[in-house]
């Protein structure tokens, strides 16, 4: 009896664990599938990427009741895994490192950060004539928070006002923004594009710095 119990103890764990394990893997499949999607440029429904991750749209609706939270799922993937990892001390430094690797991300898989750009421009669009928009991402503020703490070091250097203005200015010369801006409005390639933003922050720094100073 006692070994009995023990094995069917065990065999319902493994059930369990199969079972959680092939969740995960569906949800991955899912994720992915949405991925998929964005990079070729095609809009992302839940009925889409169960289609491409070849599950009924019916399991797709357990795991994501709207396709805003399937794309904000997605668009964790698109993330840099360490942008804040290991940030140099110095001021200059430890913002340029930020600006670097936010562009290596993104110059690297620009459709897919096209697509996101769209899907946020969409939204407005609805938002603005009063049309429901609940099934499209809303733009998150993570590279302000990103450009925050790359400038944190100076927040006691430069007087409240100076260091918000340069936490703005700073925010608008990397991103997604200043990819379309420098890819397409100014016709460079990845490389020149990458250095025109680092080049662009340092020397916002460099003038709230020498501003602060006289």
């Amino acid at each position: 009896m006692t070994h009995g119990g023990a094995r069917s103890t065990e065999g319902a764990k493994r059930h369990g664990d199969g079972r959680r394990n092939q969740k995960l893997r569906t949800r991955r499949a899912l994720i992915d599938a949405a991925v998929a999607l964005l990079r070729e440029g095609r809009t992302v429904t839940i009925a889409e990427a169960a289609e491409t991750a070849q599950v009924s749209t019916a399991t797709a609706y357990r795991y994501f009741s709207r396709p805003s939270d399937l794309l904000l799922e997605a668009r964790t993937l698109m993330r840099a895994p360490d942008v804040l990892a290991d940030l140099p001390e110095e001021p200059a430094e430890r913002l340029d490192a930020v600006v670097s690797r936010i562009a290596d991300v993104q110059l690297g898989d620009e459709v897919m950060w096209r697509a996101l750009l769209r899907a946020s421009m969409d939204r407005w669009e609805q938002v603005e004539k009063g049309e429901p928009a609940d099934d499209i991402p809303i733009r998150n503020r993570t590279r302000l928070d990103l450009t925050r703490t790359a400038l944190e070091p100076l927040a006691g250097v430069l007087p409240p006002a100076e260091h918000r203005r340069l936490t703005m200015a700073v925010n608008l010369v990397y991103g997604v923004e200043a990819l379309i801006s420098t890819r397409d409005a100014c016709g460079l390639d990845t490389d020149e594009a990458k250095e025109v933003m680092r080049w662009a922050a340092g020397a916002l720094l460099e003038s709230a710095l020498r501003h602060t100073e006289a």
